[in-house]
């Protein structure tokens, strides 16, 4: 090696992660430039014969970098466009992701899958992760690759529910569908990222009975299957009758199987800041590596023979947990560094960590981009650097130096990974300071004590008491978490911050630890600055630049599926928010209010809210609520005819009270003005008898005018009701309808067009959604009419402006009018 030349062995790694990472950017282009590693190399080697370190050093680095991109980007379009997708596409139509879709309606293909997870009961369903590897068409089988998550309906007996195991190759007939998309600016393209993440499309199957087993896994696949039915079962015997959440804990941090948390635990350990320590990840393997390292000591195993035992055990757990990824990263990790203790290479734990990202790099690519990859490898750097430096402030009391060593390295593990949590999943906390130093002993004591139970499954006198120790480590672990419910100041949802905003962040807490005098001081400030920034949310693109100040009206429709949600921005940009969207009939795990509302009210700059109008109670118009109240805090909640002992709006009314938004009931004939903005409340009346249930012609209906422009915003009532208020309306010059019901032909009346004649129909709607909306019998009567139609499900975010004489529409999918 060239005197001055950075190690070899650490910039390959680097660069190799540098250059997939930047793929998704490249992509299309590296896989034309293959010749450019080759280069590289070639002139990196004749700088060495020439003794140039910084030559080769940059030819490496450039070489290994493109390397890196090259692969990723080949990885990411074979993700993109798996053979499943495109045989679907070509024989159903509909599932090519450049589409909007829907996907083509099909009867149910017989499709051969390999599990690659145990089945996972839900409440009313089974969930399946497998990979396609044949469909039957008409023709025969065809040979098919891509991964699906499928959806078992109906009860499963127990007995056929434990034959479903990971590796086994199953057949049933299956109709495949296109995950959810959300078309807004600032939102996530959850079908593309569920695509790179192995998933290319869901599926269905109605019945269990239906799933025939053809094949079984390996030797070793069915043994490690049966090790984790063995692990349930004693969790199950021993753990469970103290708690069912501690067995769920146990089995989470054992054997990765999460599916028997409860989502309340999930979101309180994850704003907490230690949902990590139930991922199965490097504390696990650390722990797990020290325990087997300990017996080994006690059996006389020591030197070699303990490392390559130790690298079979490791191998062998990860082969037995579910938890994927993070499993193997930081087994890999823990593989390399026992791989060089037992050739007699005393190699750093840090230099064991860069080989084996750098592996990963080489052998997934796609992982790069995972939060999960920048989480493992950021969180043990950080770690191990925070202990170092905390073990050198006091070496002369040995507990006094694991105390502050302990410290340190929790707040370089909060600090290093603070921009990571917010960009991954808009969310900061300091509570994980104080708590990590309670969470990960907890962790550790359920992990060995579960190992325990398992072990001593058939020896109560053993399993008993490690029971008892699992579901008190348990208990103490979801207690702790508790802390940011009783001050939740800790915690906070924050917008993703910018690439710029990050990189200043890196940069600044960089030469913050290496640098000393004047330069550490300017360093401290600047990173001071972006932390504050980063964890208040603060939008430097409007701080450096402020928009100019514009007379002009904004109505947004957002596409939230099958549902409805509207923002209303004033000429000062106050902003009301009308109706949240939701999950059909409150069910499906996501939160429309945080993935999608939250980053789309975050796009147009919006921090808080003046006002929530929520039309009515049905779970597609409220679903999103308690996100918005939590995420921007509006200081009115207005709504509409009240349904006694209705929970969601019962919960929301509670939470609205208790962060001090005023409640106030809108009724027909209210007037406000906001900003030179009217609205009228045109519906509903004051109720004259009890609700027992929602009822869609309970909707509140406004009128905004702004200027000669008119809007009318008609929730979800029916024919009736629209002729009701015809009598109200403003004959405006221009007038815009935002179409009742997702066009449902119950609304949207031939009586109502006839006397308002709106120039521009707006319909929020889901892709390929079940009830046909918009009904064609209403699409029909608005361009009979002469109204421009934009509908969500085709155009996506919606963008209505307006100066009060004139106005323009752009929408997501580049219509502009």
């Amino acid at each position: 090696m060239c005197p001055g030349m950075p190690s070899v062995g650490l910039l390959p790694g680097i660069a190799l992660i540098a250059g997939a990472a930047s793929a998704p950017v490249l992509v299309g282009s590296p896989i034309a430039l293959v010749w450019l590693p080759a280069a590289c190399w070639g002139l990196a080697l004749i700088a060495w014969r020439r003794r140039a370190p910084a030559l080769t050093s940059a030819a490496l680095a450039f070489g290994f970098f493109a390397c890196g991109a090259i692969l990723a980007a080949d990885a990411t379009r074979h993700a993109l466009s798996s053979t499943l997708r495109t045989t679907l596409d070509r024989e159903v139509g509909g599932f090519a992701l450049e589409e909007l879709g829907p996907a083509g309606e099909h009867d149910p293909i017989l499709a051969r899958v390999v599990l690659t997870e145990d089945a996972s009961p839900r409440d009313d369903f089974v969930s399946l992760r497998a990979r396609v590897t044949a469909i039957r068409l008409r023709h025969g089988w065809h040979a098919v690759d891509g991964g699906v998550t499928i959806s078992v309906g109906g009860a499963v007996p127990a007995d056929r529910l434990r034959t479903w195991r990971a590796r086994r190759v199953i057949e049933a007939p299956m109709t495949f569908r296109r995950p959810a998309r959300y078309l807004n600016d600032g939102v996530a393209d959850f079908e593309r990222d569920l695509a790179l993440d192995g998933v290319t499309l869901l599926a269905t199957i109605k019945s269990g009975r239906l799933i025939e087993i053809i094949e079984r896994g390996s030797w070793v696949d069915e043994r490690a299957a049966d090790v984790r039915a063995h692990v349930r079962r004693a969790l199950g015997r021993w753990v469970e009758p103290h708690d069912a959440l501690s067995a769920a804990i146990a089995a989470a941090v054992l054997i990765g199987d999460r599916t028997g948390l409860p989502d309340e635990t999930r979101n309180v350990l994850q704003a907490a800041g230690t949902y990590h320590v139930i991922a199965i990840s490097g504390g696990n393997i650390a722990i797990l590596a020290g325990v087997a390292a300990g017996l080994f000591a006690l059996c006389g195993i020591r030197g070699r023979r303990a490392s390559v035992l130790a690298i079979a055990v490791l191998a062998a757990y990860a082969l037995v947990v579910t938890a994927g990824p993070s499993v193997w990263r930081a087994t890999l990790m823990a593989i390399v560094y026992f791989t060089a203790r037992a050739i007699d290479h005393r190699t750093p734990v840090w230099q064991a960590a860069a080989v084996a990202a750098a592996l990963i790099a080489l052998v997934r690519p796609l992982d790069i981009n995972d939060p999960g990859f920048i989480l493992s490898f950021g969180a043990t750097a950080a770690l191990l650097e925070g202990a170092r430096r905390g073990a050198l402030l006091l070496p002369r009391s040995r507990v006094w130096s694991w105390v502050v060593a302990s410290v340190t390295a929790s707040l370089a593990v909060e600090t290093a990974l603070l921009p990571v949590s917010a960009s991954a999943f808009s969310r900061v906390t300091s509570a994980g300071l104080v708590l990590n130093l309670l969470a990960v002993p907890a962790m550790g004591v359920v992990q060995v004590a579960a190992l325990i139970v398992a072990a001593g499954d058939s020896l109560p006198m053993l399993a008993s008491p490690a029971a008892w120790a699992v579901h008190a480590a348990s208990v103490t672990l979801v207690a702790s978490a508790q802390l940011v419910t009783k001050a939740p100041w800790l915690t906070a949802r924050v917008p993703p911050p910018g690439a710029a905003l990050v990189l200043t962040y890196y940069v600044a807490l960089t030469v913050l630890v290496v640098a000393r005098g004047r330069l550490r001081v300017a360093a401290g400030v600047v990173f001071a600055c972006a932390l504050v920034a980063i964890g208040g949310g603060v939008d430097l693109a409007n701080l450096i630049h402020p928009p100019v100040t514009q007379r002009v009206f904004r109505l947004t429709v957002f596409d939230v599926g099958q549902g409805e949600s509207m923002l209303l921005e004033t000429p000062a940009r106050r902003a009301i928010l009308i109706d949240t969207g939701g999950a059909l009939f409150g069910g499906g795990g996501l939160d429309i209010g945080q993935r999608v509302l939250a980053p789309a009210l975050w796009a147009r700059g919006v921090r808080s809210l003046d006002a929530l109008l929520l039309t009515h109670g049905d779970p597609d118009h409220i679903g999103g609520a308690m996100a918005m109240l939590e995420d921007f805090a509006p200081l009115r909640l207005w709504e509409g005819v009240r349904v006694p002992h209705h929970p969601p709006s019962e919960a929301l009314i509670a939470s609205a009270t208790r962060q001090g938004s005023g409640l106030d009931a809108l009724r027909a004939g209210r007037d406000l003005s906001v900003d030179g903005v009217q609205v009228r409340v045109l519906h509903p009346p004051e109720p004259d008898w009890e609700r027992r249930r929602v009822r869609n012609d309970d909707s509140v209906v406004v009128e905004v005018t702004y200027g000669d422009v008119a809007f009318l915003l008609t929730g979800d009532i029916g024919a009736e009701v629209e002729q009701s208020i015809v009598p109200l309306l403003t004959r405006a010059r221009v007038r815009i309808l935002k179409v009742a019901h997702h066009g449902s032909r119950t609304s949207t009346s031939q009586a109502l067009l006839d006397a308002w004649r709106p120039q521009i129909a707006v319909i929020s709607c889901g892709r390929g959604n079940r009830f046909g909306h918009p009904a064609r019998d209403v699409v029909h009567r608005l361009e009979t009419t002469g109204a421009t139609v934009l509908r969500t499900d085709r155009d996506g975010q919606i963008t209505i402006e307006t100066d009060g004489t004139s106005l323009s529409t752009t929408t997501f999918t580049g219509g502009r009018q």
